[in-house]
């Protein structure tokens, strides 16, 4: 008898709940869907679709691969950010609900008279692309220094008909044009806080998470930076470690900026937003 596709699905969930998976069923789900060309509504409407040996085959190579923690959004492929969906590979970082809602605040604080905005170390593209989608007549440039992942961001640019100026180069070093915006979420953790990291960033780029220190080199090196990069009224947001605000600050008031801090959906302190003192 031919195993039925809801038995296989309850199956499948329950063993990546073993593992320590905290959405299993749902990424159980997108597993399936993605796999067997449905939506996800299909898999119970065709919950006794029968599934033949090499489905199963591509099933559970699947999901054993989530079970091993490697990231759900490599193992599709994607990756959704902000109402775009994203290609994602092990190039580049996976794109987190916290970096939407840098992009919302960002977005929502910028004046219609902007023109330019910068993405710093843009990765997959999904912050650059973002605020793109939402504010056509920005000229939008991003950087990354990792030739692999510009690739990455290069193609989700042209899968979307998103118009960027993709530029490698470390940091900003390529920028001179002074922007009305600059938005970064660069490696930020720290040495000591990798023990609290979830088993998924070892799939990650260490270039992407991975600083080494305190975490904050890159953001001081930016911060630096931020007087030549901002036009005359320009903001930087930028996103930062949990325990990081403080010395955000700091070092932005020692580079004549003013850093105004903004806690996440959860509450934590998780965004700075910096402007000329």
């Amino acid at each position: 008898m031919p195993e039925r596709l809801l038995s296989v699905l309850e199956r499948a969930a329950r063993w990546l709940a073993e593992r320590g998976i905290g959405n299993a069923r749902r990424e159980a789900e997108w597993i399936f869907a993605d796999t067997l060309g449905l939506s996800r509504l299909e898999l119970y409407t065709r919950f006794d679709m029968p599934l033949d040996g090499e489905e199963l085959a591509r099933l559970r190579a699947r999901v054993q691969r989530r079970g091993r923690r490697e990231p759900l959004a490599y193992i599709l492929g994607w990756q959704p950010f902000a109402g775009l969906q994203l290609m994602v590979t092990p190039a580049v970082l996976v794109p987190r609900p916290e970096t939407e809602e840098l992009v919302a605040r960002a977005l929502g604080e910028l004046p219609r008279t902007a023109r330019r905005a910068l993405d710093v170390g843009t990765g997959s593209g999904a912050i650059a692309l973002a605020l793109k989608r939402a504010r056509p007549e920005l000229a939008v440039v991003a950087t990354e220094i990792s030739a692999e992942a510009l690739a990455v961001a290069r193609a989700n640019g042209a899968r979307l008909a998103l118009d960027i100026d993709w530029r490698c180069c470390d940091l900003a070093t390529a920028v001179a044009e002074p922007c009305d915006l600059v938005v970064a979420n660069l490696p930020y953790i720290a040495d000591d806080e990798r023990a609290l990291c979830d088993p998924e960033l070892a799939y990650e780029p260490e270039l992407a998470l991975f600083p080494g220190g305190d975490g904050l080199g890159p953001i001081r090196r930016l911060l630096a930076d931020a007087q030549r990069l901002l036009a005359p009224d320009g903001v930087l947001w930028l996103e930062h470690g949990f325990r990081q605000g403080a010395a955000v600050a700091a070092e932005a008031a020692a580079h004549g900026l003013r850093a105004l801090p903004h806690r996440d959906a959860a509450g934590t302190w998780r965004y700075a937003e910096v402007r000329r003192a």
